[in-house]
């Protein structure tokens, strides 16, 4: 890496991370997911983020859904209530990230974040 090419501190400011919960950051103009050594993000356009019960999930099966989990999204397994889970959905990707009971404020403030957030950008 060449010295120019490193990411000076102006460029670390502009993409530090807005908000994050657990594996997942918000970032300006982006979401990421870290998996062990996988990365996933996308951009922000029309991305939206809920904290949902277990039974809120199994009651909307969207198309999103279908495409991330297939024909087993009808079958997968039924939640009995008292979960929380954070969603984070795309026009082609969802991540639903289990959310301990203890944890379930900051799944809501992160949530809450993003919905600021993206308030805050310019329509494209």
């Amino acid at each position: 890496m060449r010295y120019h090419d490193r990411m000076g501190f102006k460029d670390w400011v502009k993409d530090a991370p807005v908000a994050t919960f657990g594996n997942v950051t918000l970032r300006k103009y982006r979401i990421q997911k870290l998996d062990g050594f996988t990365k996933e993000e996308h951009p922000l356009d029309g991305v939206t983020v809920h904290v949902e019960s277990g039974s809120e999930i199994d009651s909307r099966i969207t198309a999103t859904r279908l495409i991330a989990l297939g024909v087993f999204a009808l079958a997968a397994k039924k939640k009995t209530g008292g979960e929380a889970y954070l969603t984070i959905e795309g026009t082609d990707f969802m991540w639903v990230i289990d959310v301990d009971r203890k944890k379930k404020p900051d799944a809501i403030k992160f949530a809450h974040t993003f919905t600021s957030h993206i308030k805050t950008l310019p329509a494209h």
